[in-house]
């Protein structure tokens, strides 16, 4: 209801507030389709379909290490690395990523509409394909399969894995909340966490200032660094996510291309819109925003 309240708002809130509307359409509809996941989920998807130790084995093969004469899988290499300070910086990208994302975008519907638009497009793209995945090849992840084995067990709820490390460190609660009201328990394949930072990289890349281009680089490269020590995610997860934003990256990029006088404006005009007319030819602009 406040999500139907704040979306009718905008709306018809005047000419600025309907602009703002059509840039964040797809985060409102990504939103909601996230939590009708918890009413879908459980009827269409049942312990048996879900890969356990299939893609456990499937990991070792592709990318385990023989050390000892055990096959270990990257997970449990990094998990060798584990100490606080480690803990702690892999921590934040899995502790800021929403903030991040909704920064990012809201400081691109200032700067740039058009870099903006396909901002949420490509996280909606993102999701959609990874939410379809979770429905066809449900799969749990490696800290499942390391606590309870291959049994799909639904009354196992979320768990925030190594990230319970952090809360015990700092005397916080955080991430046992946040993954307490998660959605997803068996939602591994892919990750879409590692898709995060790359919906600011990939759109901003030619506009973006060095320091900035830089700074999402290295946020890029520590998500799914975090997401395999923290024991979410298998290096298959995290590759197949990395391909699903690539893929409707380019779709975006078809429907809604980047010209150069949009990269041009964009780095011109620090917080000011780019010209819309600058941008994508009208008819896909236009596509792109209903």
């Amino acid at each position: 209801m406040v999500m139907a309240t704040f979306v009718a708002v905008l709306a018809y809130g005047g000419e600025r507030c309907r602009k703002f509307y059509l840039e964040a359409l797809p985060f409102f509809v990504l939103f909601i389709v996230y939590d009708a996941l918890r009413y879908v989920m459980p009827i269409s998807v049942t312990p048996s379909r879900v890969l356990g130790c299939s893609l456990d084995s499937a990991e070792r093969a592709l990318f385990g290490v023989n050390v000892g004469g055990a096959v270990q899988t990257p997970n449990e290499l990094l998990g060798r690395l584990a100490n606080p300070a480690l803990d702690l910086l892999c921590a934040v990208p899995y502790g800021a990523y929403l903030f991040v994302m909704l920064g990012h975008f809201a400081y691109l519907t200032r700067k740039c509409s058009e870099e903006a638009r396909r901002f949420a497009w490509l996280a909606l793209g993102t999701h959609t394909l990874g939410f379809i995945t979770y429905q066809l090849l449900p799969a749990a992840p490696p800290w499942y399969v390391r606590e309870h084995g291959c049994v799909i067990d639904f009354a196992v709820g979320n768990s925030p894995a190594a990230l319970a490390r952090v809360d015990a460190l700092l005397g916080v609660d955080y991430f046992h909340g946040l993954y307490s009201r998660g959605t997803v328990a068996f939602g591994a394949l892919p990750s879409l966490h590692v898709t995060y930072p790359l919906y600011g990289l990939l759109v901003t890349y030619r506009s973006a200032s060095l320091p900035s281009r830089v700074l999402q680089i290295a946020y890029a490269v520590a998500m799914p660094f975090a997401a395999v020590y923290l024991n979410h995610h298998y290096v298959l997860d995290v590759l197949l996510g990395f391909t699903y934003t690539l893929v409707v990256f380019a779709v975006v990029q078809r429907l809604s291309p980047v010209s150069r006088a949009d990269t041009e404006a964009a780095r011109s005009t620090a917080l000011r819109p780019c010209h819309d007319s600058l941008a994508a030819p009208p008819d896909r602009a236009s596509a792109m925003s209903r």
